[in-house]
């Protein structure tokens, strides 16, 4: 029986220039590195020609994909047709606003079916972006963002980043104000993190973020989204109504989806597995006719219903731990009664009949309520 609403993730690895705080697979591409890449696609794809899968949402990610241009972006999606059945609803590409892209290019993306743009911005303060060490600027974002709204895109989103290094209320003030001129569809929201074994931990070093100035500024531009009609659907992600980005909640509503592209990785059924992260690894095997991946796991119902309960606390109704059960076969609230019940009275969780969510002020702690879980 074929799946249905299966999302497909491509990962581009490459980027024009590494930022020093970026922990994803991506890097400056070599001669022959993107041919490699386009290869190692055709191949991988094959491997799942014929599966019972047919897609509804389409997420090209990376690294920068909008380096493809807009003969990439178009090549590439003729390859995934003529070899999946697809009928989406949503194609995201993203986008580094440093990237050259004229009027021309925005308008083929969107001939291409691009629905969705979600553009990598971080910050409208310049002296954050100098810290950051992108190459963009606030004027280059503002002008890219205008261009993409006149080309025609359904849907627009931005990526910001908080808890930087010499961040400043003024600084967070220029960026809502950024926002509100661009007016996206939808927000993105990550504190910097993850940054251990990167150029970017000596800058940390040197000028740290303390946790609570952190989370401050990140409520503070919550607040600054919200009374902007960007509603909180996620611990980071703010959308208005009816755009939040239908591919990720995927992720969050643990439904299938199958990721192509060195360290992509894929769900679909009862498997979970992570593709290898270097580009030399992942398309050499898959030219030998090995398994690219790194990873995989086969999940027994009772892990893909902790997985699926874990998931779905990200967002900010939670989930219905009742047809939760259901789906896996499984009494949940049984199995998970007493650590339900100790954060209910810790004021972790909130629970109303059948429905149990994390408080959004506590969001941003969440982790110490899904560690609960595991």
């Amino acid at each position: 029986m074929k799946t249905d609403k299966a999302g497909l993730y491509v990962h581009f690895p490459f980027c024009r220039r590494k930022c020093p705080y970026c922990h994803f697979a991506s890097k400056p591409p070599r001669p022959g590195d993107l041919e490699k890449w386009r290869r190692g696609l055709v191949l991988e794809a094959e491997r799942f020609t014929g599966a019972d899968l047919d897609f509804d949402t389409l997420y090209i990610g990376g690294g920068t994909p909008s380096l493809l241009g807009a003969a990439g972006v178009r090549e590439l999606v003729e390859l995934l047709k003529a070899r999946f059945p697809m009928h989406l609803a949503e194609f995201t590409l993203e986008a580094n606003p440093a990237t050259k892209a004229d009027e021309e290019t925005l308008a083929a993306w969107v001939a291409a079916g691009v629905t969705r743009l979600s553009v990598g911005v971080q910050s409208f303060d310049d002296d954050v972006l100098d810290v950051l060490g992108r190459e963009s600027s606030e004027a280059q974002a503002a002008e890219f963002l205008r261009l993409a709204r006149r080309a025609g895109f359904a849907s627009i989103g931005l990526d910001l980043m908080v808890g930087v290094p010499g961040e400043t209320r003024c600084g967070l003030v220029k960026t809502l104000a950024g926002v509100r001129r661009a007016s996206p569809d939808h927000v993105s929201l990550y504190l910097l993190e993850n940054v251990e074994g990167l150029p970017f931990e000596a800058v940390l070093r040197q000028n740290p973020v303390t946790d609570d100035a952190a989370a401050d500024a990140f409520e503070f531009m919550a607040a600054g989204l919200e009374a902007d009609g960007l509603r909180r659907y996620e611990i980071s992600n703010f959308a208005r109504p009816g755009r939040e980005s239908r591919h990720n909640l995927k992720y969050w509503r643990y439904e299938p989806f199958l990721g192509l592209g060195p360290s992509a990785a894929s769900h679909v059924g009862n498997a979970r597995w992570t593709n290898a992260s270097d580009l030399d690894e992942w398309a050499t095997a898959l030219d030998e006719g090995r398994d690219p991946r790194a990873e995989a796991v086969t999940l027994a119902p009772e892990d893909e219903a902790t997985e699926a309960l874990i998931s779905g606390l990200r967002l900010v109704k939670g989930v219905d731990l009742r047809l939760l059960g259901e789906r896996f076969g499984l009494d949940l609230w049984s199995r998970f009664a007493p650590e339900i019940e100790g954060l209910v009275e810790e004021g972790l969780l909130i629970r109303k009949k059948d429905r149990l969510r994390i408080p959004e002020e506590r969001l941003l702690v969440s982790n110490a309520v899904l560690s609960r879980f595991v």
